[in-house]
């Protein structure tokens, strides 16, 4: 685990990290970003850990929570990555929502440090914009499809491997509907047609 007092400025939740860690590009997310979670979400990580099984069916949600999971937790455990930080949250949210709450916190508390706050939730997304806008600073929430975009945008995966990541992600969340759909490609300006099918293109 990186020093605490290190903030990047992408701050991830904890169904953003076990989404893309599931993904083909998570070893270049973890060898090319810096990322900033909460300790908050590192013990909801760990939980899924201990509550879902790595013997779960292969393509089950068990199966790609527990994964996904065990990949996010690696590089934030290593203590010579200080590319990966975690930040204590005080007062330390609790109940189902805790690792977003924490977020927001985090957010509230130091509006400054961020420039991307990702999650899976809309609302969530919402909340955090308000935040934003309501500290007056330059900042955005966006779906976990854009960490692998910034992957892209760095220059450190091709399109079709960004595109074809994009895929993976909404097929292992199961996302078919239409607003989960337009949000995974909100922000993104990258046209996948010659990589994905239509229905999981906005």
């Amino acid at each position: 685990m990186g020093s605490d007092e290190i903030r990047h400025p992408v701050l991830v939740d904890t169904d953003a990290l076990i989404s893309v860690a599931n993904t083909s590009l998570w070893p270049k997310v973890v060898g090319n970003l810096n990322l900033t979670t909460t300790n908050v979400c590192i013990h909801e990580l760990k939980r899924h850990i201990r509550e879902k099984s790595e013997y779960a069916p292969e393509g089950s949600r068990q199966k790609w929570i527990y994964d996904g999971s065990v990949a996010a937790l690696k590089p934030f455990e290593d203590n010579s990555n200080t590319a990966f930080t975690t930040i204590n949250s005080v007062p330390r949210p609790h109940g189902p929502d805790a690792g977003e709450q924490s977020l927001e916190q985090e957010l509230e508390q130091h509006p400054e440090s961020y420039t991307f706050v990702v999650l899976m939730d809309q609302r969530g997304r919402e909340s955090i914009n308000r935040v934003f806008e309501e500290r007056d600073q330059y900042g955005v929430a966006v779906a976990p499809s854009y960490l692998l975009y910034l992957v892209h945008k760095n220059g450190n995966c091709s399109k079709q491997e960004f595109c074809e990541a994009c895929g993976e992600l909404l097929e292992g969340e199961g996302w078919t509907s239409y607003s989960a759909i337009q949000a995974i490609w909100q922000e993104i300006p990258i046209d996948c047609s010659s990589y994905l099918d239509g229905n999981r293109l906005p």
